[in-house]
């Protein structure tokens, strides 16, 4: 709002009405209009717990056993792919894949 004081600003308010339901109405129609294109996908948001705990899990796995933290890692992209998931999957694919890697690598390293 450009005023600060009351008046003010219940005076912009009164003056720009049609514009701000306008905007309410196109955003209805384009939120509707998305949720009509992606059936069966909620729109949440994650807390830090639910992206965290998979890639522990993954560190986990790729202590044990680094080629099965890799394949989680592959099947987490893959998954992120198919399914359209957000960037969170992503991230946590990539990640697993890399400790998988790392883990992977040192092991060969202690063979030699």
């Amino acid at each position: 709002m450009p005023y600060k004081d009351a008046k003010g600003k219940t005076e912009w308010e009164r003056l720009h009405r049609p514009q701000r339901l306008a905007r309410r109405r196109e955003l209805r129609k384009i939120e509707a209009a998305w949720n009509e294109a992606h059936p069966g996908v909620p729109i949440t948001a994650g807390t830090a717990a639910n992206f965290l705990l998979p890639l522990a899990a993954g560190g986990v796995l790729a202590t044990y056993d680094p080629k099965l933290a890799m394949g989680a890692g592959a099947l987490t992209l893959l998954v992120a792919n198919v399914y359209k998931k957000d960037w969170r999957w992503w991230i946590a694919g990539i990640l697993i894949l890399a400790v998988g890697i790392f883990f992977q690598w040192i092991k060969q390293g202690e063979k030699k």
